[in-house]
Formats: structure tokens, sequence, C-alpha cells
């Protein structure tokens, strides 16, 4: 099919999703679409050769080490205190009408931003920050918008990162991933206009993608009063019985009590023709071709699940995972990708989802708004999407459960 203006190859099976994963990189690259969201993010194109050298040998190897199962150890008490010290501030009030996806991640967004990138990194980047993904779909696609909000709020974002990434000194308060950056890309002479792009990128990469799942996550909770109460129930008696009170829990979580899976789609681009495996055939693909494996077309099989159109909240709660192993027996699905290379964010994102849902299911009560004789269910999504679906505006009251 033609996606963007790019011939894709899309397919729907687990068989041939896992293929993707163990296929070689020289024969299924991710050259061309790391410039390309370089592009859409920073505005600067750059050869597809420097900015995959960059994320490949620069990048990814930091995010490996900072970013680890081991390093989660030391990183979930301050980010959880951090997340904490923001959202009970609402608990102040005695109800608010607010809109859901600012609510769940503006908080989210400071947290994470001051425990990864320190002290000295902007707090107010998360109004910029949104404003200009909201373009991201258009940029990627080529398609005309009204660019000019989001390109000021971009600027304004590089011209923070800069001051950020200029310092003279690297300290503890560039935060437990930024030190760490800032000495690779001066340690490898990376110029600076480079840095920041690159900055920019991996911050919209970290933060827009949990952004969407948190909201998708709510708005599934709050259309399903059964999953709802069984996951706040889950919470309130391992806060009760475990830890007695929210900031004993806060002070001594651990990453292991919050691991649970998210939905990865794969994209990559054919360095030469070759065959794909798919249950019993083959699917050709072409030189410069582009292969989608769709996700949601696998967790859709009849064949798998008889009631594939219903939301089961636990479905994949007791299914065997390990990772590394390519999820094509069972119930698939797929955590942060699979196979070899997966998702070097994982487990932060596990467990900024997971804090998330815990304060603000144990803190508040949500009532979904109808917006005059428009339901809120099923949300309005946009005509364009780039992995996550868009939602349009929801707007939620809000009503403190107990006080902090």
């Amino acid at each position: 099919m033609l996606l963007g203006g790019r011939e894709v190859v899309v397919v729907c099976s687990a068989a041939a999703i896992s293929s993707i994963y163990t296929t070689d990189h020289n024969t299924l690259g991710a050259q061309e679409m790391h410039q390309a969201l370089y592009y859409a993010v920073s505005g600067s194109k750059g050869s597809s050769t420097e900015v995959h050298g960059v994320v490949t040998y620069l990048i990814l190897p930091v995010l490996d080490q900072r970013l680890s199962r081991r390093a989660m150890r030391d990183l979930t008490a301050p980010i959880a205190l951090a997340l904490y010290s923001k959202v009970k501030l609402y608990t102040q009030m005695k109800s608010a009408r607010v809109p859901l996806k600012k609510f769940l991640t503006e908080p989210l967004c400071y947290a994470t931003n001051l425990v990864m990138f320190g002290s000295r990194y902007p707090e107010n980047i998360y109004e910029d920050l949104h404003t200009l993904d909201e373009t991201m779909t258009e940029r990627f696609y080529g398609v005309p918008f009204w660019f000019w909000p989001s390109e000021k709020a971009r600027r304004r974002m590089l011209g923070q990162i800069s001051d950020y990434l200029s310092t003279k000194d690297i300290s503890e308060e560039d935060g437990w991933l930024g030190a760490a950056l800032k000495k690779s890309f001066r340690d490898n002479n990376t110029a600076l206009h480079e840095a920041c792009n690159h900055f920019l990128a991996l911050q919209w990469g970290m933060q827009t993608n949990t952004f969407g799942i948190a909201l998708w996550l709510f708005l599934f909770l709050l259309h399903h009063p059964d999953a709802f109460l069984a996951i706040r129930n889950e919470i309130e008696k391992a806060i009760k019985e475990d830890f007695g009170d929210l900031e004993s829990f806060v002070t001594n979580v651990k990453p292991q009590m919050l691991e649970k899976p998210a939905i990865f789609i794969p994209f990559r681009v054919a360095k030469s023709d070759f065959q794909l495996n798919d249950q019993g055939r083959t699917v050709t693909v072409r030189k410069g071709e582009y292969i989608l494996g769709s996700v949601q077309a696998v967790h859709m099989n009849e064949n798998s699940y008889t009631d594939h159109h219903k939301f089961v909240f636990d479905r994949f709660a007791h299914g065997e995972h390990r990772e590394g192993r390519l999820p094509t027996e069972g119930h698939p699905w797929f955590s942060f990708a699979a196979g070899k290379h997966l998702c070097k964010g994982r487990y932060l994102a596990m467990y900024e989802l997971k804090m998330v849902a815990i304060l603000y299911l144990h803190l508040f009560d949500f009532t979904p708004v109808t917006n005059g004789s428009s339901p809120w269910w099923p949300p309005r999504t946009t005509s364009r999407n780039l992995g996550i679906p868009r939602v349009k505006e929801i707007f939620v009251d809000v009503h403190p459960r107990h006080e902090a």
C-alpha cells in the first residue's frame, strides 16, 4: 500500500512480525526511519548515515547503560517522589474540570525530566513539547498544515536545549541520563546544533509515546467499570497491606512491582530483495520498500482471540513471557518489540505507566464530561496517526478521594 508517499508492505501475523525482528539489520534497516523522525522532530535533514551513526554509536549505548533494569532500581524512588510532589497538589482542590491528557502527563513530564536531565534542564518544556507533538503526523507524512505555532515551540526548545548542553562543566545537576549524553557528545566532538537536534528527538520519543499510552489506558478503564474497579482494588490492597500508606509506597517502591507490557509496531526499510516467512508461506519484499508489522491486526485475529472485539484488561497478565523470546505461540503480544533489539526505554516506560495508574487511581475519582450531544466514548480520533491514535481533547471532572 502507499502510505505517506512510501510504498509499504504490511504483514499481520505473529510469525511474520517475529521474522522482521530476526532479519539482519543489513537487510531490513532503520536508517531511513531514524532520519525521517529526526527531520520531522528537529526540522534538520542531515544524512541518513550521519544520523544513524549518532543514534547507533553514541545515543543507544548510553541508553542501554542508563536505562537498564539494574539502573532503574536507583531511579524508581526519585521519579515516584517527583511525580507525587506534583500530583498531590491537585488533592487540595474539592473538584475540578480538567483536560485528561494534560492532567495525567504534565506531572509525569516534569518528574521524568527532573531525574533524567537534572535541575539544569528547563521545567516548562511540556506545553512546547505537546504543541510540536500535535503536528508530528503531518510533519512525518509531509502533508500541509499550519506550522508556525509548532515551529516557534520547536525553536524555543532547541534554544533551551542548547543552553543546557553548552554548560562548561558536567555535574549531578545534569541528571542521570543528561550527564552521560553530554559527555558522549563532547567526547565524540558532536557539533552543538546536531547534539541539540538529537536531544530534542530523544526527548520527544521518551515523553510523547508514554503520553499517548497513558491517556488510552485511562480511557479504556473509564469505559469499563469492572476493569477500573479491579485495578483500583489491587492498588488499594498493595498500598494498605504492603506499605501502610501511599507515602511509604512512593518512598520504597521497587521496579519489580511495576512491570507491565505495551504494544510496539516495527517499521523497517528493505536494503535488498528478500523473502519474509509468514506462517508457511513467503512474502516478497523488494529493495526500497518499507515493511510494517501490524500488531493491532494480530490482536484482532479471531483464531487467536475469540473475544478479540472485547476489552479484556487482564488478557495478557497470566501468559508466559520471557524477555528476548519471540512471541509466536499461544496468545501473541509484543512487549516493546521482541527478539534481540528491544526498546531501550522499556523499563522506564513500564514504570512510568504503572506509577501514573497507581497514584491517580488511588488519589482521584474521574467522571468523563459529555460535550453537548456528543458522547465522550468512543473517543474522536484524528484522521492521521503516527503509531498511537491521537484523540480529540477529552475533559473529566476530578474529585480527590482523600487527602494526600
